[in-house]
């Protein structure tokens, strides 16, 4: 089987999506599959894009996300589209662009493809619920974590501890974050750009702040690999990756009580309302001050993550390409049947 995974434009600091399927192609190859990864260019180039994605003759087009449109020029018996949120839509557009992105970026390309999956039940529910799609044309398939992420020993310092918070979208909850360390001693160290209400809300409470802007993979593994802690508060994710890269390299986690969140951490995180800034403050002084309870938070997290590996995930997508394309053969023979 012939298995196109497709991604969107390269672009500085923008690897989540990619490092993912990366990683499930270096999977499937070796177990035998054939896999082709072809990366589009500027938006002007679409109709090349799609010519040569064509005339590759792929048994499976998967669009693996942020490209969505995409699906709208590629044979629809054979793709497959993988929606990571539709966080934009709930939280980012207002009005006519809401409107047009509801269609032209979401539906559209969903109802065009031949088998949808979401990268967790929450996502999923947001589909069904927002946009009004059947929930039986979604599959969802979790996230898996890189293989560079890894059990990384490190000395915990509990006197002025590093922590990090890897995204600064509005979404990613920065700025109640920075409020609840007022005081700790600690530096937060902020992967992404820093809007004016995280500069705000550091002029406030004089937080240390480190901030990185367009790291690579390997950066970003030395940052968790420095961390003493991970915090991931977010109020609205797909799935939550950090969750997972932060139990494979045994950092201690806190995450939002809320889906996907608490669901992909399992028990392996502390958990803490992210509208609250005192639960999350609470949350993060007893990882600092509670030796025992970091340790095990540590250890379950360990235990937890086994379920998100990359040989585990992959066998999820094979099974969707395999039911998709036995289906496409029935298909056929009916059609030739007639």
């Amino acid at each position: 089987m012939k298995i196109v995974f497709v991604y969107r434009q390269p672009r500085a600091g923008g690897f989540s999506i990619e490092n993912l399927f990366k990683t499930i192609a270096g999977v499937l190859r070796a177990q035998g599959e054939t896999i082709v990864e072809y990366a589009i260019g500027p938006r002007s180039r679409l109709f090349i894009d799609l010519m040569m994605l064509r005339r590759m003759q792929a048994d499976i087009y998967h669009v693996t996300g942020d490209v969505n449109y995409l699906v709208l020029g590629l044979p629809k018996w054979k793709t497959l589209l993988t929606v990571h949120d539709i966080g934009n839509y709930l939280y980012g557009l207002q009005g006519w662009k809401r409107w047009l992105y509801k269609w032209l970026w979401l539906l559209l390309p969903m109802r065009m493809a031949r088998r949808v999956t979401a990268v967790s039940a929450a996502t999923r529910d947001h589909i069904v619920e927002h946009l009004g799609y059947p929930v039986e044309r979604v599959t969802v398939v979790d996230n898996c974590h890189h293989p560079i992420y890894r059990p990384t020993p490190k000395t915990f310092n509990s006197t002025c501890p590093r922590i990090l918070q890897v995204g600064t979208r509005p979404y990613k909850n920065v700025p109640r974050l920075i409020r609840a360390l007022r005081g700790i001693p600690c530096s937060l160290v902020l992967i992404g750009e820093l809007d004016s209400e995280i500069i705000a809300a550091q002029h406030e409470t004089g937080v240390v702040i480190e901030h990185h802007v367009g790291i690579s993979q390997q950066e970003l593994f030395e940052q968790y690999a420095a961390a003493d802690l991970v915090a991931f508060v977010s109020i609205g994710e797909g799935f939550g990756l950090p969750i997972i890269e932060a139990q494979a390299m045994a950092r201690p986690l806190i995450t939002a009580n809320i889906p996907p969140m608490s669901v992909a951490a399992g028990k392996g995180a502390c958990l803490a309302d992210p509208l609250d800034i005192l639960s999350i403050r609470a949350g993060i002084l007893r990882l600092i001050q509670d030796a025992d309870y970091r340790s095990g938070v540590i250890m379950s997290g360990l235990s937890n993550v086994a379920a998100y590996s990359p040989r585990f995930v992959a066998s999820r997508y094979l099974d969707v390409y395999k039911a998709m394309s036995e289906s496409e053969r029935t298909s056929q023979d009916v059609r030739n049947a007639n």
